[in-house]
């Protein structure tokens, strides 16, 4: 079975960059959808509350029901800083190895990919340069577009 995403993995540093860039996301898209969930049962708990405390004569029952969603209330935000300190670690702790690797990569990997390369550049131009020596001296140069044009009428 062959993967329809080619992960990058031909080197640790680039594979820890990726995989720190992808926690970022995770943390962030946790982050939206914690809020957004949260955000809505404070709503439906406060839908509950708001009636309740306006009703002058509560009885027992609910007294009971707008303590439980005060006290639900009170849940949901400490869940809430609970979560939001987790989600800010995982988005801390893949910001830092997306850093590290990157930084690692290009230290150890990319400068020496980048010089190799351009060693092969200068090798392939020094070898131009000496075939299109040896094929001055030997004088059976290229012919010039003028001879060609010169040939052909």
């Amino acid at each position: 079975m062959t993967p329809s995403l080619a992960i990058a993995t031909d080197n640790i540093y680039k594979f820890s960059c990726l995989f720190g860039l992808a926690l970022i996301i995770v943390s962030v898209v946790s982050f939206v959808t914690m809020y957004s969930s949260t955000l809505d049962r404070k709503i439906r708990y406060s839908e509950i509350i708001i009636p309740l405390e306006a009703k002058t004569p509560r009885s027992r029952v609910d007294e009971d029901v707008l303590e439980l969603n005060k006290k639900l209330i009170d849940v949901t935000r400490e869940n809430e800083r609970a979560a939001n300190i987790a989600i800010g670690a995982l988005f801390s702790f893949g910001l830092a190895l997306s850093a590290i690797g990157a930084h690692s990569w290009y230290q150890k990997v990319q400068i020496r990919d980048d010089r190799i390369a351009n060693l092969q550049v200068r090798k392939l131009e020094a070898e131009l340069s000496k075939l299109e020596a040896e094929i001055r001296a030997s004088g059976a140069g290229p012919a010039k577009p003028d001879e060609q044009a010169n040939d052909a009428g």
